[in-house]
């Protein structure tokens, strides 16, 4: 495998579900000699001896270097590129759930509110996410990081125009919800299934063009005096409201 086609993780979490899921190839692991005898991190190590994962001892300092900085809590990891799917194979392996869920973000450029985010789909239920191309953060390490490792498990699905996905999935029997605060209150939704929740970038919402492929907005009603809720924290809410309602 070519060194420069790997990707870089770091964190105990995203390294520890990486190597226990299995999905993906760890080829090498790089532990601070400052984490020696840490409880989590000997596990780590026992997790990539048992893959045959090469482990290199560093200093703290040289793995500053090579995460930039990061927090990387004395632990690095390259590993096989995440395998991005096809729309037409997402819906393949899709055809047949009733009740499943995805998740399409539009133009969001905030890694911390995308690994969030990824990590709440996740945890809820959600399947598959739509990541546009274009114009929106990719998996980065930061990205991969807040995930703590849920990318791992679930569906990655890259698309070069969101509306254009939206509109294959609304023939394949797909119900598109997209969030907005002019929507309608959470509250008072039934939705349909299979469905796909829309969250726009952080500072503007969903595009206009976005918004004519859904076939509801939908909203959380707020209290006055507070500033509206992030992109993560709003989808999570919403989120959840769709995974009990339609999968209850």
């Amino acid at each position: 495998m070519n060194e420069n086609n790997l990707d870089i993780i770091y964190g105990i979490h995203p390294v520890q579900e990486a190597l226990r899921s299995k999905k993906r190839n760890v080829t090498q692991l790089y532990v601070s000699d400052s984490k020696a005898g840490h409880r989590a991190i000997e596990e780590i190590i026992r997790l990539a001896k048992r893959a045959n994962v090469k482990i290199d001892r560093i200093d703290n300092k040289t793995l500053d270097r090579l995460t930039r900085n990061a927090n990387h809590q004395g632990i690095m990891a390259k590993i096989q590129p995440i395998r991005l799917m096809k729309l037409s194979n997402a819906i393949y392996e899709s055809d047949g759930n009733k009740k499943d869920l995805w998740l399409a973000v539009d133009e969001m450029t905030d890694p911390q509110n995308l690994g969030a985010i990824i990590r709440s789909a996740a945890c809820l239920g959600f399947s598959t996410i739509i990541l546009p191309n274009r114009r929106t953060v990719g998996i980065t390490p930061a990205v991969y990081k807040v995930a703590c490792g849920a990318i791992e498990n679930i569906n990655l699905v890259e698309v070069a125009n969101l509306s254009a996905a939206l509109n294959d999935l609304k023939e394949e029997g797909f119900w598109i919800y997209g969030a907005d605060m002019a929507g309608k209150p959470i509250t008072k939704m039934d939705y349909a299934s299979p469905a796909v929740l829309v969250i726009g970038s952080e500072g503007f919402g969903i595009r206009e063009k976005t918004a004519e492929n859904c076939d509801e907005i939908i909203s959380i009603p707020q209290k006055g005096g507070v500033e509206s809720l992030n992109a993560a924290a709003a989808a999570s809410i919403i989120m959840y409201d769709m995974m009990a309602k339609i999968q209850k």
